[in-house]
């Protein structure tokens, strides 16, 4: 008898919080699986450390649209932008928790904002994250880019990379029970090299689907670099990517870089 592989057992789902309205995606994704998983939500509002630093030096000067004058970023301003961005990001972070019914908790991190550096910083076993390179310095100078919001409709598509791990399993089955919950479409994504290798990872990735009564699209990505990850998630109209986070296409074509180059929101599952 095949034991069904199971969504980790997740006691905190882990998500970086924007105070813009592009960061609300990537919060209502997390707080909708912790809400399926009886998962803590936490939010964390990052300070980015490079940005702190430079504040005060003459050189980092705002440029407003408005205006030909440019201004001085002092370091007093800097933390009076970041203490309101916080304050908002915690009150967005408590309308969703809300509306899901979820435990929630809030707080400000200071450090790099990169993924990898996130990932080390906190222990939960799912992180959700937007675009990375949405920083700081873009939400308060510059107007960020729209990640697409997860939807409950039956257009809703969702993603999931495989590697044939047992963390890739796990996050198979954690796209299964979003998927359900959201009456989603489901896209298995399976590395296409080494080519000797993928009728395996689709026979194991069908008997993981079949395991969670989910049926399933299989796609072949053609490389293993970002574009490639952004031309697959384009075509598949994914709302929201799931993957393990130690995929090896994300150690390959760089994290940070696949994230900045997809419009939804991602759950990195450990």
């Amino acid at each position: 008898m095949t034991t069904a592989t199971k969504p980790p057992a997740t006691r905190r789902i882990t998500v970086t919080l924007d105070a813009s309205e592009s960061g609300r995606p990537p919060l209502e994704t997390a707080a909708r699986l912790a809400a399926i998983l009886g998962a803590e939500l936490e939010g964390v509002f990052v300070e980015d450390i490079n940005l702190i630093r430079l504040s005060g030096l003459p050189f980092l000067r705002e440029l407003r649209p408005w205006s030909i004058a440019d201004e001085q970023i002092s370091s007093q301003r800097m933390q009076r932008e970041l203490r309101t961005l916080a304050r908002r990001a915690e009150q967005m972070l408590e309308r969703v928790a809300r509306e899901t019914g979820v435990p929630w908790s809030f707080q400000v991190w200071q450090g790099r904002p990169e993924a990898a550096s996130l990932l080390k910083a906190f222990g939960a076993e799912i992180l959700s994250l937007g675009r990375i390179s949405s920083r700081v310095s873009s939400r308060m100078f510059a107007p960020a880019r729209r990640l697409s919001p997860p939807s409950r409709k039956t257009d809703a598509s969702i993603s999931v990379l495989f590697s044939g791990s047992e963390q890739a399993a796990r996050a198979v089955a954690t796209a299964c029970s979003l998927a359900r919950d959201m009456g989603a479409r489901l896209t298995v994504m399976l590395p296409g090299i080494p080519a000797q290798a993928v009728p395996a990872l689709k026979e194991r990735a069908l008997a993981i689907l079949k395991q969670h009564g989910q049926v399933a699209r299989l796609v072949e990505l053609a490389g293993v670099d970002a574009q490639t990850l952004r031309l697959a998630a384009d075509t598949a109209g994914v709302s929201i990517l799931i993957t393990e986070a130690e995929h090896p296409l994300l150690q390959l074509a760089g994290l940070d870089q696949c994230l900045d180059a997809l419009f939804c929101p991602v759950l990195l599952i450990r």
